[in-house]
């Protein structure tokens, strides 16, 4: 299929939902949210990588909570640096 969507012969989809992957921000966002909704860890961990990068760190840290207690290995290890920092958690190495 990449080889099929770089020859330009089908368009690239979610892998997720398998829809046509979405042009606009809002768009992106929305589709999101949506997985979230239906309870995707990766959807969950991209929002806490989102609010990590507005300083959001407590949002942050709930998204990343979220996606690692349904199995998301990224959400781990984003976790472990959120605890390395300090950042919305208590500075603790040991986590």
């Amino acid at each position: 299929n990449q080889k099929r969507e770089y020859e330009g012969r089908i368009e690239h989809s979610c892998l997720f939902c398998r829809k046509p992957t979405v042009a606009t921000d809002e768009e992106c966002d929305k589709q999101r949210m949506k997985r979230m909704e239906a309870n995707d860890p990766v959807a969950m961990n991209r929002e806490g990588l989102n609010q990590y990068a507005k300083g959001d760190y407590s949002k942050a840290f709930e998204y990343f909570t979220k996606a690692a207690e349904l199995g998301d290995a990224e959400a781990h290890y984003q976790l472990s640096l959120l605890y390395n920092d300090g950042h919305g958690v208590e500075k603790d190495r040991g986590k």
